[in-house]
């Protein structure tokens, strides 16, 4: 499955409009086909158990959110980044310029993808005692 675990299914995030024609893959009508896939059409793409930005975040650890500023899931992280904070959660969203979504997995062959593995490894580093 190539869909993030904290995309909103329900794709109601202004990006899947604004960065419509920036982003290959990841449209609407791609992702509500994956969601309707994925849950197998049984549960409501607005449900806490199908997108984490329906559920109640408090108590959950510290997250890092990564996204490409280009990427139709860009509000999807903007969103959990605030509604995590809202809940109490120690989050950090880093947006990249230019990227799209996954960029992270050209590490070693990207500056962008080994800026976002350092940027993730200095912030987790501390979290872990390291």
């Amino acid at each position: 499955m190539l869909i993030s675990p904290w995309t909103d299914l329900a794709v109601s995030g202004e990006s899947y409009e604004t960065n419509r024609d920036k982003d290959p893959f990841f449209q609407r009508e791609v992702v509500l086909g994956l969601a309707h896939g994925f849950l197998g059409g049984r549960v409501d793409l607005h449900d806490p158990l199908a997108s984490p930005l329906y559920a109640d975040l408090s108590g959950l650890g510290p997250l890092y959110i990564q996204a490409g500023e280009d990427e139709t899931l860009l509000d999807d992280s903007r969103r959990l980044d605030e509604y995590a904070r809202k809940a109490g959660v120690d989050a950090r969203l880093d947006v990249f310029p230019g990227m799209l979504h996954t960029f992270q997995m050209a590490a070693g062959r990207a500056p962008e993808a080994d800026d976002a593995i350092r940027r993730m490894a200095s912030w987790v580093r501390p979290k872990l005692g390291l």
